[in-house]
């Protein structure tokens, strides 16, 4: 019987092989359930067939379509690089984006350039309503699958580090990634001054850097505490300006 269940496929038996891992009964052998467990996830990861149509949109654009949870969160954080290093372009909108002081009007501008990179992978829903009614703030839906990844935004400057930090599991993980087709999350942050955060545990004052190290934890935690079920990540978005201005170059000189 627990051969037939370690070899059983699809996300009801990932759920059994989790509860059994998870099982007091099966303390010693937590490890090694675990092990199996991921192992047989990652051979159904590898002999997911593509149909003639996905096949025709890898050799069109270079990537593959999102079919599985794992395929959506690589998605997400390939659109994330692209935006963080749009921001390192001398014609990037890094200095518009700065200017911003509502997130509604910064939602809209992460919205476009995700829509303009979409490569007909996904589209892009903004303030889209879950099913108990909570709406989260961007979602990217897979065309060539049921597959989700959701973006929850937060302007960093007005925000303290203990809302942000909590925000990872209170809005993100409990309210908007709930359903089987949505194991994709991110909390984006934007950061425009040099203003510094609390830590919401030790209440060490923290950096740009140490903002950004104090959310990867705390996602990190959040999947290690689900068992790998969900993908998470907290980025950054650094509006600061990067260079002193010519003049006040000149007059430090």
């Amino acid at each position: 019987m627990l051969n037939a269940l370690m070899n059983a496929e699809g996300p009801d038996a990932w759920h059994a092989k989790l509860e059994l891992a998870n099982d007091p009964l099966f303390a010693d052998y937590h490890a090694r359930f675990l092990m199996l467990s991921r192992e047989k996830a990652a051979q159904e990861l590898d002999s997911t067939a593509l149909t003639e149509t996905q096949v025709v949109a890898i050799d069109r654009t270079g990537e593959a379509p999102p079919i599985t949870s794992d395929d959506m969160f690589a998605l997400l954080m390939d659109r994330l690089d692209d935006i963080e290093e749009l921001l390192l372009r001398d014609d990037s909108h890094r200095e518009a984006w700065a200017g911003i002081g509502l997130e509604r009007v910064m939602r809209r501008e992460i919205t476009r350039v995700l829509r303009e990179a979409s490569r007909n992978s996904y589209t892009v829903d903004q303030e889209g309503v879950t099913a108990d009614e909570k709406e989260t703030d961007i979602r990217l839906r897979a065309t060539s699958s049921t597959q989700q990844a959701v973006i929850e935004l937060k302007l960093g400057d007005n925000r303290s580090g203990r809302d942000l930090r909590d925000t990872i599991q209170d809005q993100l993980v409990n309210r908007y990634m709930a359903s089987e087709t949505c194991r994709a999350g991110c909390l984006l942050v934007t950061v425009n001054s040099n203003k510094p955060w609390k830590h919401p545990d030790s209440g060490e004052s923290l950096d740009v850097d140490g903002l950004q190290a104090m959310l990867t934890s705390e996602a990190e935690r959040i999947v290690s505490a689900m068992s790998g079920q969900i993908r998470l990540t907290a980025r950054l978005l650094d509006l600061r300006p990067r260079l002193a201005t010519e003049k006040k170059t000149h007059q430090k000189k």
